[in-house]
């Protein structure tokens, strides 16, 4: 089965030609945090470049910025008083925190420094910076030029959708004022270079050069201009904008009979949410899960791997609750099938998760490396006794990892800890946490079991090394020659280390924790 993401790159080659580069842009409007869903635009744009790469091609992947987009309204999280700046440029409304040169600065660079992260190359463009060097000038005058045809054509549009047409004095640009920077009123063109304005905020009234960049042009305008200028192939887009007669459809008219471009290529992608989590998220609610809270409990690769193994029109569910531990064990999986070292059951399904993960690896390593079981470190963690470097150790010595490490794997391995700690503490059920019991519980138990129990210690007693398995045997063979239900048997044990009736694997948890304290604890002394 063909990848997705290498099914829309071969489909570009065939209907945009053979290009000696090839454009895929996302983007986004700064007009708040830039959230998990948002993400989800760059990240297929990313994809099909990578495909197209992996083909051959040179690929160029803008993502724009539309900082220049007005201020509309103020989120929950912003103080009131900044309404005094709605309207003006979101990239010249102060920062409400303080720490960045601009409200929009605030959040595009937080989300920058996200997907620097994850290892992926795009070339990040400012509308704001774009508009004001002049870069977008003679574009903005063919706009005024075709006003008439560019009203047709959403005019057309409205007509399908019933709604009333646009005023005869519609223009198809905003100015900003030049004095106050607030939107200014639309008097006039000289037909060349020069805008009149009339600003009801500050009272100022003059004339604006389109050079100079205090115009812009209309978002259903701006979208499909740029397709002409950056020469685009590939966009993704929200459903929003793939409706019937919304954005996407103006555009591509647009681009095409005004700007004489022919309209990128696009995928409807789904929104993004977390398990659990009502309503969809939105950055100027505030309601919103980051990237950077996804870094606190996932490696970079298996947040890109999530994103790459849901085709763009299923809607994606993150779970931080237990199903992050099924996540972390299938990413494994497919890990170890990639480099050979697993055997797949089916082996077309196994070709297309193989093609998955080497779609999410912005580069691949020549080998794997070492994975620490995230289920297990989550068991790990718990134990305060535990170092970083005790946890390690005891990995090599149950035979989760190699015994000779590297810089990486242990840089891989020290990650994994961390995530693991901060999983337990924000995000872990209370069926997975557990406290060490310092005394021995209040527990009845039958004779038989505490027979039981002793011949564990005993085994124990004398051996200084022994594997997981074979401590494993030894506890079922106690119970079994005793004819102790296992039920009850595991319920005495889990209670006397933990104080609950449920618990990690016995064996491997057993064998993390000190001898000695083990051996004392199955005596029942102390």
């Amino acid at each position: 089965m063909v990848h997705w993401a290498d099914y829309m790159a071969e489909k570009i080659i065939k209907e945009r030609g053979d290009k000696e580069e090839y454009v895929v842009e996302s983007g986004i409007t700064p007009s708040g945090y830039v959230h998990i869903g948002n993400f989800r635009e760059l990240f297929t744009a990313y994809i099909v470049g990578h495909a197209l790469r992996d083909k051959g091609k040179k690929v160029r992947h803008i993502h724009m910025w539309d900082d220049y987009d007005r201020f509309r309204k103020v989120p929950k999280n912003v103080p009131k008083e900044w309404s005094e700046y709605l309207t003006m440029p979101v990239s010249e409304v102060p920062d409400p925190w303080g720490c960045h040169d601009s409200y929009a600065d605030h959040f595009m660079s937080i989300f920058e420094e996200e997907v620097e992260k994850l290892g992926i190359e795009v070339d990040f463009l400012r509308a704001s910076r774009l508009y004001k060097s002049g870069e977008y000038a003679n574009e903005i005058r063919l706009a005024l030029e075709k006003r008439s045809e560019i009203m047709e054509i959403l005019n057309k549009f409205r007509d399908m959708a019933k709604q009333p047409h646009l005023p005869e004095d519609w223009q198809p640009i905003q100015i900003y004022c030049p004095k106050c920077r607030k939107e200014a009123e639309f008097v006039k063109w000289d037909g060349e270079w020069k805008v009149a304005y009339r600003c009801s905020h500050c009272g100022a009234e003059g004339e604006t050069d389109i050079r100079e960049g205090n115009v812009k042009l209309r978002w259903r305008v701006d979208w499909p201009m740029r397709w002409a200028h950056f020469k685009v192939d590939f966009e993704p887009a929200g459903k929003d904008h793939l409706a019937a007669g919304s954005s996407y459809d103006t555009g591509k008219e647009i681009v095409e009979k005004i700007f004489g471009w022919n309209a990128p290529m696009t995928l409807m992608y789904e929104f993004v949410g977390i398990k659990g989590q009502k309503g969809k998220m939105s950055g100027s609610k505030g309601n919103v899960i980051l990237l950077s809270d996804l870094y606190e409990v996932l490696e970079p690769g298996v947040i890109r791997f999530i994103y790459a193994r849901h085709r763009p029109n299923k809607e994606i569910k993150i779970d931080l609750g237990l199903g992050l531990l099924n996540l972390y064990d299938e990413f494994d999986r497919v890990e170890r099938l990639y480099f050979g070292l697993e055997e797949a059951k089916n082996l077309e399904e196994a070709e297309e998760l193989k093609r998955t993960y080497e779609l999410s690896m912005p580069s691949l390593s020549s080998r794997l490396i070492a994975q620490a079981p995230f289920r297990f470190l989550v068991v790990l963690v718990q134990m305060p006794h535990l170092t970083e470097e005790k946890i390690i150790e005891i990995l090599k010595e149950q035979g989760h990892v190699p015994a000779q490490l590297d810089e990486e794997d242990l840089n891989r391995i020290r990650l994994r800890i961390q995530l693991a700690k901060n999983w337990v503490e924000k995000y872990a059920p209370n069926e997975v946490k557990f406290e060490i019991q310092e005394k021995i519980p209040q527990i009845e138990i039958s004779k038989e079991i505490r027979e039981a129990l002793m011949e564990v210690a005993e085994w124990l007693e004398g051996r200084e090394k022994f594997t997981v398995d074979e401590l494993n045997s030894v506890i079922f063979n106690a119970a079994k020659k005793r004819n102790i239900p296992s039920k009850k048997y595991f319920k005495v044990l889990y209670n006397l280390f933990i104080g609950k009736d449920r618990g990690p694997r016995l064996a491997p948890f057993l064998a993390s924790l000190d001898r000695e304290f083990v051996i004392k604890r199955l005596r029942l002394e102390g």
